[in-house]
């Protein structure tokens, strides 16, 4: 099985979720057994395993092929109602579908001329519209946004929302924190706005009240799968500028960094320290926004309170990132921008509209749409490559599927260890060795002891116990030790994949570890009570 971009971690992620859910309130962490899930959003989850169960297809046909598929087809479709709604024109609709589908940042061009390719995406942090797919819950929560602005836009006078609207609403509403926590920002605030200015237009409580009932069960709801949520935020101004411009891996450029440093050291913090960090920011911004700048050109003309109130999301969604980083993963934060950059289509999209008419409009409308073109190609060539960068092993495929249908048990894995992937000369390169996944919990069904430290890290769980418990088990220097941590865990079985079997050997004796399967990707031990 091959996994290309991030599917070789995220993806496994979800299908490892999505494969221990059973009780959609009280879901067990896969990758950290005897504990719950928390601080997630596991709507999307919920709902692939849902899909799975009533259609009786597998959860990975879902996952990768289908959910995709409809997801794509909604959120296109969706995308060209709003637009052409929003513009009252065709080929509004068709623009932000466009744009919905290939509007990149300038990370291309920094790519062109420094390295002589068409990558760089995500070089000043925040991923485009081209790659919405790969993070499925966004993709999801994009159609929530969509289908509740749709609703609003088609009352823009205030008329009273139908039955059916009504419960739409509620339901977008209470899903969109547990679905993709950042899009709550959009949804609450697009609706909040829009109760305010109906309440003084009509002088009717009926949408404010709709809002604070949505807002109490949306929190009540998020609460159950985010009970520490509130300290997951941690305050730290211009983590993404600074780092984006000190890490090789984004634009690097040391002389500004050095300057920086320079002048923190030194405690001067005046005015060429605020010149300097009003660059940096500037440069993040039109790096990411790109040609969505020219959306602001939309406020020269006459505009309704709906730009208005894309404005206000836009700036909000931006600062947030901008202040503050996540605990565990700091890179989290950067997904406020995602939706940000989605609202800023939107602002294009009406901008080019309102010009397709002029000659001037029309070469600068193809002119963009070219230069996202080229974009796009420098981006999909991530995914059309015939080699995938990871892959699970046939072998493994088989040992995973003997496992699944042995009694429910904690399985030990081997940590992960970053090193290991320099033994593959070329891709792919086995999951056990290309990331830290959970690609055992997912593919056995079993609860892993320890596995996806990434994951781990995002909900906050304190694994550094686990982690050095599994990593002195399987150096075994204490035999009467290392037993005494497999009964104490309740540990069922022991799997070591690959290269993993060449370096740990088990002393099954005295372990009482009974082998219950071996081929030349995997070795599956039972044991013993």
């Amino acid at each position: 099985i091959g996994f290309w971009g991030p599917n070789g971690h995220d993806s496994v992620w979800h299908l490892s979720l999505i494969n221990h859910i059973t009780n959609p309130i009280k879901i067990p962490m896969p990758v950290y057994a005897g504990a719950n899930l928390q601080n997630y959003h596991p709507f999307f989850d919920i709902l692939i395993s849902f899909l799975a169960n009533i259609s009786h297809l597998s959860s990975c046909l879902w996952l990768f092929q289908l959910f995709p598929l409809i997801s794509a087809l909604l959120l296109l479709y969706l995308s060209f109602i709003f637009g052409q709604t929003l513009t009252k024109k065709f080929s509004g609709g068709v623009i932000f579908l466009i744009l919905n589908t290939i509007a990149n940042s300038f990370g291309w061009l920094y790519s062109l001329f420094r390295f002589g390719n068409l990558s760089g995406e995500s070089i000043f942090w925040a991923m485009q519209s081209p790659s919405n797919q790969i993070n499925p819950p966004y993709n999801l929560s994009l159609i929530f946004i969509l289908i509740l602005l749709i609703i609003i836009i088609n009352h823009l006078h205030f008329e009273p929302l139908t039955k059916v609207e009504t419960i739409t609403v509620i339901l977008l509403l209470v899903l969109m924190p547990i679905t993709k926590a950042y899009s709550a920002v959009v949804g609450f605030s697009f609706f909040g706005i829009y109760s305010i200015l109906s309440t003084i237009k009509k002088h009717s409580l009926t949408n404010i009240l709709i809002f604070f009932f949505s807002l109490i069960s949306a929190v009540l709801i998020f609460s159950i799968y985010n009970p520490h949520a509130s300290g997951l935020l941690i305050y730290h101004p211009f983590w993404f500028i600074n780092s984006m411009i000190e890490s090789p891996d984004r634009i690097f450029i040391p002389h500004l960094a050095n300057m920086r440093y320079t002048l923190e050291s030194s405690g001067r913090l005046g005015p060429r320290y605020i010149a300097l960090m009003l660059l940096t920011f500037s440069i993040f911004i039109i790096g990411n926004f790109s040609w969505r700048l020219l959306g602001i050109l939309k406020f020269i003309k006459k505009s309704n309170y709906i730009y208005w109130i894309i404005l206000f999301n836009i700036v909000v969604l931006t600062l947030i990132p901008t202040i503050f980083i996540q605990q565990g993963t700091s890179w989290n934060t950067i997904q406020f921008l995602y939706y940000a950059l989605f609202l800023a289509n939107i602002l294009l999209s009406s901008y080019l509209c309102s010009i397709i008419d002029t000659n001037l409009g029309k070469i600068l409308v193809v002119f963009i749409i070219s230069a996202n073109l080229i974009a796009f190609w420098g981006t999909s060539n991530n995914f059309l490559g015939q080699i995938p960068p990871s892959s699970l092993p046939l072998g493994e495929i088989s040992a995973l599927q003997y496992m699944s249908s042995q009694p429910s048990g904690t399985v030990l894995t081997v940590p992960y260890d970053p090193f290991l992937k320099q033994k593959f000369p070329s891709t792919p390169i086995p999951l056990y060795a290309y990331e830290t996944t959970a690609y055992v919990s997912a593919y056995s069904r079993h609860q892993t002891y320890f596995e996806d430290e990434m994951n781990l890290l995002n909900s906050g769980y304190d694994f550094s116990t686990r982690k050095s418990a599994s990593v002195a088990f399987f150096q075994q220097k204490n035999i009467f030790q290392d037993r005494g941590f497999l009964v104490n865990n309740q540990i069922a079985y022991i799997y070591i994949a690959g290269k993993q079997q060449e370096i740990y050997h088990l002393d099954t004796a005295k372990l009482y570890l009974t082998q219950i399967y071996k081929n030349p990707d995997a070795t599956i031990y039972r044991v013993q009570r």
